[in-house]
């Protein structure tokens, strides 16, 4: 009986979901230090009615902030991530979504600019984004906005030489000069993107 019934409920789910492709070129400031970066995102998705399994992958490359040095050092981030999300909507033309997703990333390179060679260097870790906006859906052509939340995580402190050392443990008596570096943090960025969507008519 159950056989019977996934046989005539395949082709109706396999009509009902449509494949969808999106870009999002935007803009991401970090929520702790004065650093931002230009953000270019990628999703592919299967759109159901209010519900849309997705692939998103989040780059930070086009301005590198450079390396961590004493005198003009340069200011902004750098890194990569990939998730799995889910992503609920409204249907009809004008659209409001929501979406949540994990997997994998790392922060490469986060730096305040003139930050006397002080900086935040990530590793691989898990990686959290979401994301909030609105979406017009045409015949095809999908074009919104949305704001997006990225959260990095295993991030380290690289130390400070030019105004203290930096280490992992204080031990008594070292004064205000020796400082405790966090270590494995986590670092949330948040953006304003623009979405461009198409969805291949069938």
């Amino acid at each position: 009986m159950r056989a019977c019934w996934l046989i005539v409920l395949m082709p109706l789910a396999a009509h009902a979901a449509q494949l969808e492709f999106e870009i999002a070129p935007g803009y991401t400031w970090s929520n702790d230090i004065s650093a931002s970066a230009p953000v270019l995102r990628g999703r592919v998705g299967i759109e159901f009615p209010w519900f849309t399994p997705s692939i998103v992958g989040v780059g930070a490359f086009l301005e590198d902030p450079g390396p961590l040095v004493h005198q003009r050092q340069g200011g902004g981030w750098t890194g990569l991530g990939v998730a799995a999300e889910a992503r609920f909507h409204t249907n009809g033309e004008q659209r409001l979504f929501v979406a949540l997703g994990a997997g994998w990333g790392q922060l490469s390179a986060l730096q305040a600019e003139n930050g006397d060679t002080e900086g935040y260097r990530g590793m691989d870790a898990p990686y959290v984004e979401a994301a909030l906006g609105y979406q017009w859906v045409g015949d095809g052509l999908r074009l919104g906005l949305e704001v997006t939340l990225d959260v990095f995580n295993r991030v380290n402190l690289m130390g400070d030489l030019g105004s203290r050392i930096c280490v992992d443990s204080v031990s008594p008596g070292s004064g205000g000069f020796v400082m405790v570096c966090p270590t494995g943090r986590s670092f949330s960025m948040i953006g304003l993107a623009l979405t461009i969507g198409f969805a291949p008519r069938h």
